[in-house]
């Protein structure tokens, strides 16, 4: 029976960062190829590029992102266009390709883990077929519907709400704007979500709904009345839908007994709104790092100082999509081609204290406005 320091279930972002850093390592994942299938917007920041010393590269680039518009119901627009670009729309799959260039571990795919033991210290990881290798550590990588978190975690597993999450990758008759990423908010037709286009080039994007509620018949209205509308025909390339992790961390149990639980597998999903894949990098990174620095027991008091951890936005959360469209509108009033971060102003806060609908929830707004910025930063 091989033995490793550390088994890592999970090829992600989250499994390949902490494979970047761990030598004596094993990485473990159920696909034939790295990257497939894909299922997120493929959206990720400038500042989660940095944190990891990852160099943008064209070779994993669809689109370069100088604005995210998020559009009220009556069709105002909430943000400005930056000359810097603020982020980016990626190729998953390659980029995942990308990140085992400078693996230090090792990886065999296509290899699902069906259980795992905890005996005198050590991890024993068994897999479909019988086969088993043995570990000081484990670090759960391995997504939404963890197996790690299931066996290793339980007390966890009720803190995470799994939101619902469609999503096409079409081909439009028309341009789209290749450098901004629209989302799209009504809490009447959204329950805890929203729809949202994120180029992937001047004629291809990835276009879905995240919802609680009736997402499918949603979606439906939304590409005749949105895409159809805006951008003429489309064509289904893909179904990339999937399942979005969001937990209360705070609350989370994330290390016990030698095991990490990292990215989606630990629903370190945003709660606001819902990438994940900055989270998920820095967590392999933490998680990485707490082994080598023989620390392990640090890992959890770390993550929960990270700003994604703040058991503010998960009030934010609460209070944003609890808002009626009412008050998304004067969002888009005041806010017109402004961030919220405008409400900080002197004048800014003039405008908003002169709103009826944000008066009502004064103590409320302010409490978004500061968790919404913490949420852009930290994604």
């Amino acid at each position: 029976m091989q033995e490793y320091q550390t088994i890592i279930i999970g090829a992600g972002p989250a499994g390949l960062i902490a494979g970047r850093h761990l030598k004596n390592a094993l990485i473990l994942d159920k696909k034939k190829e790295i990257g497939k299938p894909v299922q997120c917007g493929e959206g990720v920041s400038e500042n989660a590029l940095e944190l990891q010393g990852i160099e943008p590269d064209d070779s994993w680039i669809s689109c370069k992102i100088h604005k995210m518009e998020r559009i009220t119901p009556s069709g105002k627009v909430i943000g400005k266009f930056h000359e810097e670009a603020m982020g980016y729309v990626i190729k998953r799959e390659k980029f995942e390709k990308y990140l085992t260039q400078d693996l230090r571990a090792e990886i065999k795919l296509n290899t699902k883990v069906i259980d795992l033991k905890f005996e005198n210290n050590l991890w024993e990881v068994i897999i479909e077929g019988g086969e088993k290798f043995k570990s000081k550590y484990i670090i759960g990588a391995d997504g939404p519907a963890s197996v790690v978190r299931r066996k290793v975690f339980p007390e966890s597993q009720d803190k995470i709400k799994f939101v619902p999450a469609v999503q096409y990758l079409i081909k439009t008759e028309k341009e789209l704007d290749d450098k901004t990423i629209k989302i799209y908010l009504d809490n009447e037709k959204y329950n805890h979500g929203y729809a949202w286009i994120f180029p992937k080039s001047k004629n291809t994007a990835n276009v879905g709904i995240g919802s609680m509620g009736n997402f499918a018949e949603e979606l439906n209205k939304f590409l005749e009345e949105i895409i159809k509308k805006n951008y003429g025909d489309y064509e289904i390339i893909e179904n990339r839908s999937g399942t979005i992790p969001v937990a209360n961390i705070s609350q989370c149990k994330l290390y016990k007994n030698e095991a990490f639980l990292v990215g989606d597998a630990a629903g370190l999903a945003d709660p606001i709104f819902k990438g994940g894949i900055s989270q998920a990098m820095m967590s392999g990174k933490i998680a990485g790092e707490c082994i080598l620095e023989n620390n392990p027991d640090s890992y959890e008091a770390k993550i929960k100082t990270m700003p994604f951890a703040d058991e503010k936005l998960i009030k934010a959360s609460e209070i944003f999509y609890g808002f009626d469209n009412e008050v998304l509108d004067e969002l888009g009033n005041v806010f017109e081609n402004k961030e919220l971060s405008y409400a900080q102003t002197f004048r800014g806060a003039l405008k908003v204290l002169s709103r009826s609908a944000f008066l009502k929830n004064i103590k409320k707004f302010f409490m978004l406005v500061f968790a919404w910025k913490n949420s852009k930063d930290c994604m």
